[in-house]
């Protein structure tokens, strides 16, 4: 998706909301704009189209339309609302039903159609139009449409912004969209229950394990218990569960599933389905869900990739960075950092070699992606519970991995380090990797080093969240740029300035089967990021990851690089002077006092400070 909008996850909407008297709300976001943590977007622009796709069948099947509830931030700042059906999305505004709306306050408005539009099997878009002041300078009016970033899915959330990129769905980068349809006389069945499903199952041979399920309501009965099916590997059995749901539309709770995986290794179905609900007939019971697992040869901690994406020209980008700092905080070693600040060229950090954010399906600065597997906001995460980020990596974490990894690295001739891995599948499957190195503190001293902040502009208790206090208006760093020292900047990559990895492929690999390979990763060659990268060249680290199949990340391993054994590099103590001789780093700079770890030259020899 090309790169339209600024994303403002607000800390908590105080707006107010109104009840759609005699008529029953329908949306994928359902929750209470009182209170829940939502998210403003925008593009800039003093109008925009939101739109959320109903579906045609199940409960709504032949279901009736009477209006739409829509959500706005800020009444104050808007000019002019209206809201809509149609069966299909064009770059015109010709609406089945239209009607505009008056008196609009912040929070849901109600817009009432003067004829109610039947649902079809081929479902059918209620959307609004809104159109604000931008000069306001507000929230609302620069970033007007409401969502919620909890859950991601596709359809929840389009969005038009201009005829030249027509309509896009973002509902599986950015969240929900908070309108609504309101149906007239629809009525709910007294039961109707099924389940979710689970990203990312993977079990061990011969062991137990319990996933969180989701189990999802539509019925005019609330739910406290359900009968269902499991079957796996062929061997199916009744089990009961306690589950609390209230009644209505797309209602959720959970429960634990237990799974005793099969004997051997491999690659397994589990299907699951409610036959019975509060124990009556379940009138979804025919709804059966699949979820495939890995079986493992053996149980590997996983150590787990942060891919953000960044930039020193991003404004919003310092919540970005405080998102990275307590991941590093709270999980160490098994937090793997890759910041590559790819949003602006005048970075001074700017890679040329990294794969795009494009290619990682990520739109928007700041924002990351967890071991390839879903994009999300990376101080906000996806917003499960106040954790933020730290809930939804906790999360990824606890998934064994997929493979093995011993990697080392030292320093080689020619400001190189030599990379060697040992990569052992724990599952059959087709393996790619992947080398990076980082660097931490880096900085430097000129304008193109400091960091834009929009937070500044906002007090603490605006923004609401304690650690971004410090970017806001006076605060430590509450300027619209301050000098920062840069963690896990990516400085070099097995990626070609395409994006396309240079590392070989593994191939279709067994259980087992372990590979070795070996790569050469050369220092930045830029003079701004090398000097930087030169002054924390104790800092430097080796990272390497593995792909499935899938493109998502097996393992990954981040190590420190050891000084290198091969000839021609002599060490000296940092106690020893050097500076009988003219002393060169390997750019041809003469230096006073060579740095830990570093490599230079004197008297024609290569050496490395121990």
């Amino acid at each position: 998706m090309k790169k339209l909008f600024t994303l403002l996850a607000a800390s908590m909407l105080a707006i107010s909301s109104v009840s759609a008297e005699d008529y029953t709300p329908w949306g994928y976001y359902l929750g209470n704009m009182e209170t829940d943590n939502l998210g403003l977007i925008g593009a800039g622009v003093a109008t925009l189209r939101i739109a959320i796709f109903v579906p045609g069948d199940g409960i709504l099947a032949g279901g009736t339309v009477a209006g739409v509830n829509v959500p706005v931030a800020d009444a104050s700042a808007v000019t002019a609302l209206s809201a809509w059906v149609t069966p299909t999305l064009s770059s015109d505004e010709t609406y089945t039903q239209q009607v505009d709306l008056t008196g609009y306050a912040s929070g849901f408005n109600q817009a009432i159609f003067d004829e109610p539009y039947t649902v079809t099997e081929s479902g059918c878009y209620v959307g609004y139009t809104i159109t604000v002041n931008t000069a306001l300078n507000t929230q609302g009016s620069k970033y007007p449409a409401v969502y919620d970033p909890s859950t991601q899915v596709p359809n929840s959330f389009w969005i038009w912004y201009s005829a030249q990129y027509g309509w896009q769905d973002i509902g599986s980068d950015y969240g929900q969209s908070c309108l609504q349809a309101l149906f007239k006389d629809l009525q709910l069945p007294e039961t109707a229950a099924h389940f979710g499903t689970i990203k990312n199952a993977v079990t061990g041979v011969n062991t137990e394990t319990e996933w969180p399920v989701t189990v999802y309501s539509d019925a005019s009965e609330a739910v406290n218990s359900i009968e269902y099916t499991i079957d796996v590997n062929g061997v199916k059995e009744t089990r009961t569960a306690d589950v609390s749901i209230e009644s209505g539309f797309n209602k959720s709770g959970e429960i634990m599933v237990k799974v005793a995986s099969p004997a051997e290794l491999g690659v397994y179905d589990v299907t699951l389905a409610i036959t019975k609900v509060n124990g009556k007939d379940n009138s979804l019971a025919d709804d059966q869900t699949v979820i495939s697992f890995k079986n493992l040869s053996r149980i590997v901690q996983r150590n787990t990739v942060v891919e953000e994406f960044t930039g020193t020209g991003c404004g919003w980008c310092p919540r970005g960075m405080q998102g990275m700092a307590n991941l590093r905080a709270e999980f160490g070693e098994r937090f793997i950092g890759l910041a590559f600040h790819a949003y602006n060229t005048s970075d001074p950090m700017y890679p040329n070699y990294y794969i795009s954010a494009s290619k990682l399906g990520i739109s928007g600065a700041p924002s990351c992606v967890i071991d390839r597997k879903e994009v999300m906001d990376p101080y906000y995460g996806t917003q499960k519970n106040e954790r933020y980020v730290l809930q939804d990596f906790e999360d990824y974490s606890s998934i064994p991995a997929e493979v093995d990894i011993d990697l080392k690295a030292e320093w080689a001739d020619n400001d190189k380090v030599q990379l060697d891995a040992k990569i052992e599948p724990l599952v059959d499957d087709k393996y790619e990797v992947v080398y990076v190195l980082t660097a931490d503190s880096l900085t430097g001293t000129s304008t193109a080093w400091r960091q834009s902040n929009y937070y500044y502009q906002y007090s603490a208790a605006e923004v609401g969240d304690a650690d971004l206090a410090k970017f806001c208006k006076g605060g430590e760093y509450g300027t619209s740029r301050f000098a920062w020292n840069f963690d896990d900047v990516v400085i070099a990559s097995s990626y070609n300035s395409l994006g396309n990895n240079q590392a070989a492929s593994l191939g279709t690999l067994a259980a087992g089967q372990s590979v070795e390979d070996s790569y050469t990763l050369s220092l930045p060659a830029k003079a701004t990021l090398r000097t930087a990268v030169d002054a924390s060249i104790d800092k430097v680290y080796a990272v390497a990851f593995v792909l499935n199949s899938e493109g998502a990340i097996a393992q990954a391993v981040k190590v420190a690089i050891a000084k290198s054994s091969g000839e021609g590099i002599e060490s000296v103590s940092e106690d020893v002077k050097v500076s009988e001789a003219p002393t060169y780093d390997l750019q041809g700079r003469q230096i006073i006092t060579p740095r830990h770890g570093q490599l230079f030259i004197r008297d024609g020899k290569k050496m490395i400070v121990e």
